[in-house]
């Protein structure tokens, strides 16, 4: 009876959970602050380069930044992490600077996840010589993850935040929840909630040079 009053617990938080999130994520309002904002990180965002649009903010691409600390917030390198992907290698988020990159926290139990991810390959399929793109799955099997991937024909990287750190450590709030890092690996951007293809242009149009000249 132990056994089962256990489970009933860990299934019931699970439900929650996952309650929680969806309602942020359908009924979050289409202006929100900004993660830093929420948590009082102020400094960068009281200037002017701000820009702000639909569940976006971003600090402007002629904006000069030189941060000398790793925080999950606009202005400020993101924090480095090192995990495997969907065939067992490891990818490091340093490893990638010199181009821009989209990393973008998601889950297959997620309905927006879901709706974003067509958006996010054809994206990637239009600009992968330009910007990368790099998926963090939140913990679930390899063999689950890869079947949802083949459904939707993703091509750009994934890897698998299987103990949630991730979660914790960029202080996500929900699914999904992406992040605009620019060539020397500081945030210029955060999305909360569901993308477009065009977002996503508008966005990396905002934060960074690498899209200027690209064919429309």
């Amino acid at each position: 009876m132990l056994r089962n009053f256990t489970l009933a617990i860990v299934i019931l938080g699970g439900l929650l959970m996952t309650g929680l999130i969806t309602y942020n994520y359908f009924f979050y309002p289409r202006n929100p602050q900004s993660p830093g904002e929420t948590r009082g990180e102020t400094a960068v965002l009281q200037s002017q380069t701000i820009l702000r649009f639909s569940q976006g903010a971003f600090v402007d691409k002629r904006q000069e930044l030189h941060p000398d600390i790793s925080v999950p917030t606009l202005g400020y390198l993101a924090p480095d992490f090192e995990l495997l992907n969907t065939d067992g290698k490891k990818i490091k988020l340093s490893d990638l600077r010199g181009k821009p990159v989209l990393v973008n926290f998601w889950a297959t139990w997620c309905p927006p996840c879901r709706k974003e991810m067509p958006d996010l390959q054809a994206f990637y399929t239009k600009h992968s010589d330009k910007i990368q793109l790099l998926g963090i799955n939140w913990g679930e099997e390899t063999d689950e993850i890869k079947k949802f991937l083949a459904e939707f024909g993703v091509s750009y990287p994934n890897v698998i935040d299987q103990n949630g750190k991730m979660f914790v450590l960029y202080q996500l709030t929900g699914l999904p929840t992406s992040f605009f890092v620019d060539e020397a690996g500081v945030i210029r951007g955060v999305w909360l909630g569901l993308m477009t293809a065009a977002d996503i242009e508008v966005a990396f149009e905002k934060t960074t040079r690498a899209l200027e000249g690209a064919s429309k």
